[in-house]
């Protein structure tokens, strides 16, 4: 009795934790490929296989600030991104390079405005070359000044924390 109320409860914590698969996708209508990341709990693991199992976990998010992964395993390392901006919000959103085990402020790396991201140059966060263009659960690349739309790149399966989204496309 006690092995069945155990294995009922482990089972029940699996199916409870929230993680998100990013898939590569590919062409103008986003065709789906093999799984590039996953997100859980905090964490943005490499995807080891076509469904998305746990690789390596190469990023560590809390609020605001993404850190490189120490290990494997996802202990927090050094700095590597912090967003200004409201995150929930759809307003500008700006993602700056950080550095350091308390994620001191270096140059910019991303621009968001509503669902166009930009390259950002500078310490100012100078608007740069169109880079992607977020359309519901796809990511595209973008082009010109107005971020036209052009081949899908990422393709999101469940629900995704902005500030795990951005650390991805930073890396693109």
């Amino acid at each position: 009795m006690r092995t069945i109320l155990l294995l009922a409860l482990l089972i029940s914590s699996a199916c409870a934790a929230q993680t998100t698969v990013v898939y590569w996708a590919y062409g103008p209508f986003a065709t789906q490929g093999d799984a590039a990341f996953v997100v859980d709990r905090g964490r943005i693991y490499q995807a080891a296989g076509q469904l998305g199992q746990k690789g390596p976990c190469v990023f560590v998010f809390e609020g605001q600030e993404a850190y490189h992964s120490a290990d494997a395993f996802g202990r927090k390392g050094q700095g590597a991104y912090r967003a200004e901006g409201e995150l929930e919000g759809t307003s500008k959103i700006d993602l700056f390079r950080c550095q350091g085990s308390f994620c001191s402020k270096s140059g910019c790396a991303l621009i968001i405005e509503g669902n166009k991201v930009f390259r950002g140059e500078g310490s100012f966060c100078n608007k740069g070359d169109a880079a992607f263009l977020i359309e519901g659960n796809t990511v595209f690349l973008a082009e010109g000044p107005f971020a036209n739309k052009s081949d899908a790149i990422l393709h999101v399966e469940g629900p995704i924390p902005m500030m795990a989204l951005l650390t991805i496309l930073a890396g693109l």
